[in-house]
């Protein structure tokens, strides 16, 4: 029995899950309010599945990359629920959820290309590409940051399907690639359900670790960082006597 939370995107969730599949799942989609959301939605997703949290036996966590206070929530919120409970944690990548659900979908053929595309805001992307094997997304390199123009690049050498919230906002340019396909809104963002299968087959093959050790991927500063180094002066360089 696995408790997944989903919160890397815009999108807070949490899903239900055992060896036969998804009990129950919750979502909120708008507002981006992570912190308010997460936890009243674990004790919602339990009661819908009739569930006590003692009968739990690990937490998935997606770690990004992603938004830097979504990560940062969902990741706090399952080290904590794990301690508490003395459970082990799976961590699962953004881009792994997203591509999970292409080629969970039956909507892509075998040997197919996928690229996950989460938004990174500020004009970029965080990406990673797959290919479709029996059902399955098996990746062929890390998530990375680029500017849609250097995925798009990229994609030239390799088209295929490119699918989650960045691929769509960054259409124009990435669709415009010959041979790549934009998937559709039902992939924008992770899903807290595909993200609990998936924490339930790696829980039954030993992958996972202890709370303390599950650490969000931001693949970059945090926009306040940003922010401020831009903002802040410059030091000056004094000429030498």
């Amino acid at each position: 029995m696995v408790l997944a939370l989903e919160s890397a995107t815009e999108l807070a969730g949490v899903a239900l899950a055992d060896g036969e599949g998804v009990l129950a799942q919750a979502a909120l989609t708008r507002g981006r309010r992570h912190a308010e959301a997460m936890v009243p939605t674990v004790a919602f997703v339990c009661e819908r599945a009739g569930v006590a949290l003692g009968a739990v036996e690990a937490v998935a966590v997606d770690v990004g990359p992603g938004l830097f206070t979504g990560l940062r929530v969902g990741v706090a919120t399952a080290r904590a629920l794990a301690t508490a409970l003395a459970l082990p944690v799976v961590a699962v990548g953004s881009t792994e959820v997203v591509a999970a659900a292409v080629a969970a979908s039956g909507l892509v053929p075998e040997g197919t290309e996928v690229v996950a595309v989460v938004d990174a805001r500020r004009g970029e992307v965080f990406a990673q590409r797959f290919t479709v094997d029996d059902g399955a997304a098996r990746p062929r390199a890390e998530a990375a940051r680029h500017t849609p123009e250097d995925l798009a690049t990229a994609l030239a050498d390799a088209p295929g399907v490119v699918a989650g919230d960045g691929a769509r906002r960054h259409a124009a340019v990435l669709g415009a690639v010959p041979g790549v396909t934009v998937a559709g809104p039902a992939f924008d963002h992770p899903s807290p359900a595909v993200l609990a299968v998936l924490g339930v087959a790696r829980a039954d093959r030993g992958a996972t670790a202890a709370p303390g050790a599950v650490l969000p991927r931001y693949l970059r500063d945090a926009d306040v960082r940003i922010n401020w180094e831009r903002r802040a002066p410059r030091p000056r360089l004094e000429r030498a006597p």
